[in-house]
């Protein structure tokens, strides 16, 4: 996987619908590689997102977003596409028995086979993309916006160190690990575990299954923030998270597009894990109001 220094609105509009089993721009290569002829992708194409509709996540079947338009492909079926140009002219995007995609009052794939994710979702997702072609163009969709290095300076890290209560000594944690409290071996667990690209630094873990008896929590990273647990697998950048909806329902948090992530086992208290999720959110969004305040004044 490749982490983009820069974003288009794509990606953006991607990210915000994710959900387990779609990914972003950080496409498992295992994946990628099954798919370069399963779909025809172009020579110089580019992966914006894709939607994984297998039992297993084999990669072999799904839709891909990319800088051409939309690619799919179904069980049993042979790989089809449909490009940004035609796909703005699309009138009616439909589902039809909870499975089968149409447009135009014509099938075009299938949701079916291994895919939970929720058909209205997918659906709002492709009426947002279509509507925002049609009040602007292709070259908005996919035009990139550079971003800013979020770990020139310390200020991710120090919003972390507010929350965080470690005293190796007499072994107080509240779950939250810092910095150099993280040690090189849960390092290198972690990272496998959540999957992070090695130029990807870890700067802090959250664990949501107190004390560490599993690996599941929440990572804050240089590039953006993972959360991981059973059956739950999101990553957001941090262009994408500054803005993502979070609130919390009993002992879940909800995050994004309704999206559980469970927080009955976590040893910071609840109130306190949305009040350090959004102390990230405003740090973030600072940096990038500052960053493009720069821009206009070069």
């Amino acid at each position: 996987m490749r982490i983009n220094k820069s974003y288009n609105h794509l990606s953006e509009l991607c990210y915000k619908y994710q959900q387990n089993k779609l990914y972003g721009e950080e496409v498992p290569n295992s994946i990628l590689l099954k798919s370069q002829k399963r779909f025809n992708f172009l020579t110089e194409e580019k992966v914006i997102a894709y939607l994984d509709t297998t039992i297993l996540g084999s990669g072999k079947n799904g839709i891909y977003f990319t800088d051409y338009g939309i690619r799919y492909r179904s069980l049993g079926g042979k790989p089809g596409s449909i490009s940004w140009e035609d796909f703005a002219n699309v009138n009616d995007i439909s589902v039809y028995n909870n499975v089968e995609v149409n447009f135009d009052h014509e099938k075009v794939f299938l949701l079916g086979g291994g895919s939970d994710y929720p058909t209205m979702l997918f659906i709002e997702l492709l009426v947002s993309i279509r509507d925002y072609l049609r009040e602007y163009s292709i070259e908005s969709l996919l035009k990139e916006h550079s971003l800013p290095a979020y770990t020139t300076t310390n200020e991710i890290k120090n919003t972390c160190t507010l929350f965080e209560k470690y005293d190796k000594a007499f072994e107080i944690n509240n779950g939250l690990v810092v910095g150099e409290h993280i040690s090189e071996k849960t390092n290198e667990k972690l990272r496998e575990h959540f999957n992070i690209p090695t130029d990807n630094h870890i700067i802090a873990f959250l664990s949501t299954f107190f004390p560490f008896k599993k690996m599941d929590g929440i990572i804050i990273s240089g590039e953006g923030i993972y959360f991981k647990e059973t059956f739950v697998s999101l990553y957001y950048p941090w262009y994408v998270f500054r803005k993502l909806p979070l609130h919390l329902s009993l002992d879940d948090l909800i995050i994004g597009k309704n999206n559980i992530f469970h927080l009955m086992h976590c040893n910071m208290d609840n109130p306190e894990v949305l009040l350090f999720l959004r102390n990230l959110q405003q740090c973030v969004h600072l940096m990038h109001k500052d960053f493009a305040t720069s821009l206009n004044d070069a």
